[in-house]
């Protein structure tokens, strides 16, 4: 069996991750400081963090962004394109997203990217 490099890293940002967004409602501050932590912990050990996990952490303040609780979110309609923008309700940052119908891939979703798939069976 292969060892995946970083693995243990990984299984520390999705802690964090959990972590931060459970606390979020009660300690806005505490799950900033662990969304810190987690963008901390990938940059050390130059690591990617997943778009999925990146969206939903303030860039600002790093805090977690649930929609009605501490972000609000709007659609914009500019020119051609639908934009998502999410605003957060602790520093007033804002994270513009498109959102297409045709939706294009992520560079981690498409099969150029898969270099070698490991199973931990």
């Amino acid at each position: 069996m292969k060892k995946v490099q970083g693995n243990d890293s990984f299984q520390r940002i999705n802690y964090l991750y959990q972590i931060s967004k459970l606390i979020v409602k009660t300690h806005p501050a505490l799950s900033s400081y662990y969304g810190n932590l987690m963008v901390n912990v990938a940059k050390k050990n130059v690591l990617k963090m997943h778009p999925d996990i990146k969206r939903q952490i303030c860039k600002k303040c790093r805090c977690t962004l649930i929609l009605g609780q501490t972000a609000t979110m709007k659609i914009k309609h500019k020119q051609k394109h639908k934009t998502v923008e999410w605003t957060c309700n602790t520093c007033n940052s804002k994270k513009c997203f498109l959102a297409n119908g045709k939706k294009e891939p992520l560079w981690l979703e498409r099969p150029e990217a898969v270099v070698e798939v490991i199973n931990l069976d």
